[in-house]
């Protein structure tokens, strides 16, 4: 009797533990604010099956009988969810079942019970409810007046429903109950399987704000305007999004827009779910517009984050306003020297306008024989120093640079600055460019499009020369931008030298490369005038440049190329001769080594001399030329373009 009383103790005290516990979350999880509570009223049909049901003899005991219950249930998942969207309750469950006795003399056995309840709910779709829950708790039956023993229950089953709205729902219920006998060594009172209906209504406790769901704006830093493109792929903040409609949320979707600041309304991101209570974060992307530009100082942006959602197959909206932190226009990133790329805006209105001005002048006295992009960018450059760009590092910043107009209108800039402005400006007629930065110093190269063999005949010394994948590019150090093209590509070679014998790092940016990570921002007309040099003074300091070079560069080759055909004369010798003394203004002399190396036969010499009748406007001799060539090689490329230029002009 003792070890029969001990066990039905531990039983009760089990029950008693889960209800307890139950309860105690039940109380405690009512003071948050935000919880739902659940009231779940049930009607069942109740199928006697089982050991519980049939006596020691195999006869069945109950007829089918019938019951209801009702729980109360903390839906913890209001609060606390999860990334799954599977809900889970806690709560307490009582009830009633009368189960008619078999027999002649009808008799109804009636057992009630309470317990404490763990559920587990899913929706799949919108409105298709899914659940499964169990209660273990105590019962104590009757009969004709008479109450039973005190008894351990527990029941197991599931739900599957219909949500007609997010506070009500309708679900078939079935599942399996089980009624243990008190006394020892016995089989269980009674067993059977239920099916019923449920309903289901939500109550929201507390306070709650109106705003079912909230974005709220996360971010780390400030935006650069510079930068405007990049933010349609890389995040300027982050969203967190917090679903607090009492039910899960679907297809959502974020979008950012800001008035004149931007373009248009962006689409920052999507997600399947977001269940009740939860939250998810998603970047905020923008369609800036150039108008972000005019921050001269750091300013913030008032923007509006719209939510667009699915809630139960109805389509919502939530707007709210957003504020995004901005830096200057003027300020960049220390930790990509491509960043710089952004800044060199080619198509602004200054920047052409400078342009259109230097090639005009450029294009009526170009020099016969020389590098196409070389004698430009000479041009271009002196054109800036004519204009009056002076060198201030009073008030340089690391994290600051000017825009190339901004540098031409002021007048002054770091010498970072003007090489973006110089970079800018050879961009801005198709040459294209390159940014290298040795230790503080900045240089800007020039692409010469020409390969390391046609440099033979252009410089006396590769060493003043990059040449990188076949082709050649001149750096130009812009610390000496003041001294003039010359002594400016002197610094630059010598410093890059310097630093290669050392083994320094180089940091070679080619400025088209760049911006394919970081797009020339759209500057915006900056509305002031810039006062362009005397056309007179730029020709007369590029004809200088133009001089000096070919003193420095090109009469030792062609000296050395005269001792050549002094020991052994060749067309392929008299040929380059034609060419060095073309570029150094020989002409005359030019055409009888052109003629000398084609009487020869060599059919370069022969395009060469026409191409050189080309630019004189003398058109029947470059015709001739071009013909003899095609004569000699009928498919001679250089000889039919000729042609086609001679036709052209005439």
């Amino acid at each position: 009797m003792k070890i029969r009383l001990n066990k039905n103790i531990s039983k009760i005290f089990a029950v008693f533990c889960v209800m307890f516990v139950s309860h105690s979350l039940f109380l405690s999880i009512q003071k948050v604010s935000a919880l739902d509570l659940l009231i779940r009223p049930k009607v069942f049909g109740f199928i006697p099956t089982g050991a519980g049901s049939v006596s020691a003899e195999g006869i069945l005991r109950y007829d089918i009988g019938g019951g209801a219950d009702i729980g109360i249930d903390a839906d913890l998942s209001s609060i606390w969810a999860n990334p799954f969207s599977i809900g889970y309750t806690v709560g307490l469950e009582g009830g009633m079942v009368t189960k008619p006795i078999m027999g002649d003399v009808p008799q109804n056995f009636i057992i009630y019970s309470i317990g404490g309840t763990i559920g587990l709910y899913y929706f799949p779709i919108s409105r298709l409810f899914l659940r499964a829950d169990g209660t273990a708790g105590v019962q104590r039956g009757a009969l004709d007046g008479f109450l039973s023993p005190t008894g351990f229950y527990w029941r197991g089953g599931g739900d599957i429903g219909f949500r007609f709205t997010p506070s009500f729902l309708l679900a078939a219920s079935g599942g399996w109950r089980q009624y243990e006998d008190s006394r020892e060594d016995k089989h269980p009172k009674s067993t059977g399987v239920y099916v019923g209906v449920t309903a289901q209504i939500t109550l929201e406790t507390g306070n709650r704000d109106r705003t079912r769901v909230i974005g709220t704006l996360d971010q780390s830093n400030a935006i650069y305007p510079a930068f405007l493109q990049l933010y349609q792929t890389s995040p300027a903040a982050n969203v967190k999004i917090r679903n607090r409609e009492n039910a899960e949320i679907r297809n959502v979707r974020l979008s950012f827009r800001a008035g004149n600041y931007t373009s248009s309304e962006f689409f920052c991101g999507s997600v399947g779910v977001i269940p009740r209570g939860g939250e998810v974060e998603l970047p905020l992307l923008a369609d800036f517009s150039p108008a972000v530009l005019r921050f001269t100082d750091n300013g913030r942006i008032l923007g509006e984050i719209i939510i667009r959602y699915s809630f139960l197959g109805q389509e919502r909206e939530i707007i709210s306003a957003a504020t995004l932190a901005s830096h200057s226009r003027n300020t960049i990133t220390e930790d990509d020297t491509s960043a710089l790329a952004a800044l060199i805006s080619p198509t602004s209105p200054e920047m052409l306008e400078f342009s259109k001005y230097i090639v005009g002048i450029a294009r009526s006295n170009r020099r016969i024989g020389h590098n196409q992009n070389m004698q430009y960018a000479i041009w271009l450059f002196e054109g800036l120093r004519a204009t009056g760009i002076r060198i201030d590092e009073t008030h340089h910043r690391d994290n600051e640079a000017q825009f190339p107009a901004e540098t031409l209108s002021f007048g002054r800039g770091t010498s970072r600055d003007i090489a973006l402005l110089y970079a800018a400006a050879l961009e801005s007629v198709g040459i294209s460019s390159a940014f290298i930065k040795v230790g503080t110093d900045y240089l800007i190269a020039i692409n010469l499009a020409a390969s390391s063999s046609a440099a033979e005949t252009m410089f006396s010394n590769t060493d003043r020369i990059l040449i990188i994948n076949d082709r050649c590019w001149l750096p130009i150090a812009m610390s000496s931008f003041e001294d003039g093209f010359i002594a400016s590509w002197t610094r630059g070679f010598t410093t890059l030298n310097q630093a290669f014998s050392i083994d320094d790092p180089v940091e070679f940016i080619v400025t088209s490369n760049a911006w394919a990570n970081y797009p020339p921002a759209p500057l915006p007309e900056l509305g002031t005038r810039v006062g362009f040099a005397n056309a007179a003074v730029i020709l007369a300091e590029s004809n200088k440049v133009m001089e000096q070079y070919v003193v420095q560069e090109i009469l030792p080759i062609l000296w050395r190329v005269e001792a050549q055909i002094a020991r052994a004369p060749t067309a392929a010798l008299y040929n380059r001769l034609g060419i060095l003394q073309a570029r150094a203004g020989r002409i005359n002399v030019a055409k009888t080594n052109y003629e000398r190396a084609a009487n020869m036969g060599l059919v370069a010499a022969m395009t060469n001399r026409g191409s050189l009748a080309l630019s004189e406007r003398d058109y029947n001799t470059a015709e001739t030329w071009f013909r003899r060539a095609l004569a000699a090689d009928a498919g001679n490329q250089a000889a039919l373009r000729g042609l086609e230029r001679v036709e052209g002009r005439r």
